[in-house]
Formats: C-alpha cells, structure tokens, sequence
C-alpha cells in the first residue's frame, strides 16, 4: 500500500501490484531445471562413476611372468626371472597371496612324427618331442590380507597401476633345453576387511599353487624360455 498526493491536499492508499509475464515464468522454471539437471549431472559424474559404480566391480589382476638369461659360464646357467601383476579392473586392490614356478624341460633325442586328422582339427609334426619336465623352483606367500598371511605385508594397486619383482635362479649348465614358468595372485578389494582363506598347496611333482576358499578368484599366466646359448 501506498499514498499518493491528491490534488486538493489529501491522500489515499492504494495499491501496487508486480505481474510477471508467462514468459518470465516459463524462464524461470527452465532454469531451475536446468540447476537441477546440472547437479545430477554431477552426481553421476563425480559421485556414481568414480566411488559408487566402481566400489561394486570385482577385484580384476593381470598377472605376467619372463625369464631372461643373466649369464652362464661351463658350470651353471643363471636366470633372471620377473613377476608383474596389473590392476586391470577399476577399484584398488590388494594382494593377498602370490607366487610362481619354474620348470626344465629337456627334449627328445630322436624326431617324433605324428598326424591326426578329425574333422575339426587337422595336425601333422615331425619334430623333437618333450622328453620331460623337472620342478626346479618355486615360491609362494600369503600377504597380510590372506588368513595366517604375514601380517603388513601388503600389495596394493590403484587402477592401472603395477608391482613387479624379481628373482634369480640357477641351474647346472646345459642341463635343461627349455623353461616353463607360472605365476599366480590372489586380489582382493581394499574394502573388503574379511582376510581371505587360502592355501599354499604342494603339487605331486613339488611346485605349488594356491586354494582360495569363498568367491575371490586367482589370477594365473605363464611363459616359456629358451637358454641362449
């Protein structure tokens, strides 16, 4: 309410009244959804796609193992064996036990042929078969997050990160024509406080592998290797 001057000296109240236009109030309304969507927007972004969404992917490992020649001389033949394991998934992860293996093999003296035919397959070889395969070394760990496991002894890896390890190994020289190595690694999410059953199981030629107990899953390669001479 207001007053307003009247001609012969007296005033009266009266009213002022703001209306805005339909096209004030449309805009209006489209720019609180817009601060809306905006915001959501953001959510999904930053909130979902980085913390939520990736908290419930399961623990992912790429696991890879070489072996190269450091040296030899008449009497033995000294090996550098290298594990590296890759966070392939989108959560960190930690390693709750790993470990590898390694194997000689020796070769025929004498070429074996053989063909088979079928009607899905076709194979034909005349070459040096593997004569045998001889356990030669292997170590496995259980990590702070496996039961029994060395308490803070931990790997862990953000996604796309890596952890490599080395080893040395040696054997009598001329002794092995080939070698075959295995790794394996147990993931295991840092959210998961629950340590994980595992096993270091001893296989009947003497390598090792690793029981995992409940849903987590073991992750494995391998890799052949042949001695320079």
């Amino acid at each position: 309410m207001s007053d307003v001057p009247r001609t012969n000296g007296r005033s009266e109240p009266y009213e002022v009244r703001i209306i805005e236009d339909r096209w004030t109030v449309f805009r209006h309304v489209i720019e609180a959804v817009a601060i809306l969507a905006a915001g959501l927007w953001a959510f999904y972004i930053f909130v979902y796609q980085e913390k939520i969404k990736p908290a419930g992917q399961p623990a992912a490992l790429n696991t890879g193992i070489t072996i190269r020649t450091l040296g030899h001389n008449a009497r033995r033949d000294i090996l550098g064996l290298r594990v590296n394991l890759h966070n392939s998934g989108q959560t960190e992860i930690d390693v709750a036990a790993d470990g590898y293996d390694i194997w000689g093999e020796r070769f025929a003296t004498t070429v074996s042929t053989r063909t088979l035919r079928a009607r899905d397959q076709a194979v034909s070889d005349r070459d040096l078969r593997v004569a045998s395969r001889t356990f030669v070394h292997g170590f496995m760990e259980l990590r702070d997050m496996a039961v029994g496991g060395h308490a803070g002894n931990h790997i862990v890896l953000e996604p796309g990160d890596n952890e490599s390890f080395e080893d040395v190994v040696t054997v009598p020289h001329g002794l092995y024509d080939l070698f075959y190595a295995r790794v394996i690694a147990v993931p295991i999410k840092t959210s998961q406080r629950t340590k994980l059953p595992i096993d270091i199981v001893r296989q009947s030629d003497g390598s090792y592998w690793l029981g995992v107990h409940g849903n987590n899953d073991e992750d494995d390669n391998d890799a052949y290797y042949a001695i320079d001479p």
